[in-house]
């Protein structure tokens, strides 16, 4: 008996520390929700003003619209570092298709994101490694998320 407390001890403190861990690992992907509307792509601003991106933290997807084809990929958040995967939809071939070429390419260099808020608004950036605002949008109001 004398030793099974110890054990039971140990065990008990080795599931708190776990469960600590795992509420520290949450994801804060709620605060990516909702319509995006992308402003500049690499410090640019966006050649077509209808740009934007969508984050889902119920299924873990983004959708994004960069003027051509409407394109969708997977991603991963934890504490404010994001895995976006490659993004897949119709290639279609459009007028802008540079355009939706750069903005493509430019998820690919995103590793992070933040959120400001202030007298122009919520705008969520996404950043590079080096914390290069690689993408900036303002967040939709619900009226304009029913117009897209």
């Amino acid at each position: 008996m004398k030793k099974l407390k110890p054990i039971l001890a140990c065990i008990t403190t080795l599931l708190m520390v776990n469960a600590c861990t795992f509420t520290y690992n949450k994801p804060y992907s709620r605060h990516l929700s909702g319509n995006w509307q992308i402003r500049t792509l690499n410090g640019e601003p966006t050649p077509d003003m209808s740009a934007h991106i969508r984050f889902d933290p119920k299924t873990q997807q983004y959708f994004a619209y960069f003027g051509c084809n409407q394109l969708s990929g997977t991603y991963r958040d934890i504490h404010h570092t994001l895995h976006l995967s490659r993004p897949s939809g119709i290639n279609k071939l459009c007028a802008n298709i540079e355009d939706e070429r750069t903005g493509t390419g430019t998820l690919g260099f995103v590793e992070s994101w933040r959120i400001i808020n202030d007298n122009f608004g919520v705008r969520l950036q996404l950043l590079d490694k080096s914390n290069y605002v690689r993408v900036e949008a303002r967040l939709l109001q619900e009226t304009e998320n029913k117009k897209k």
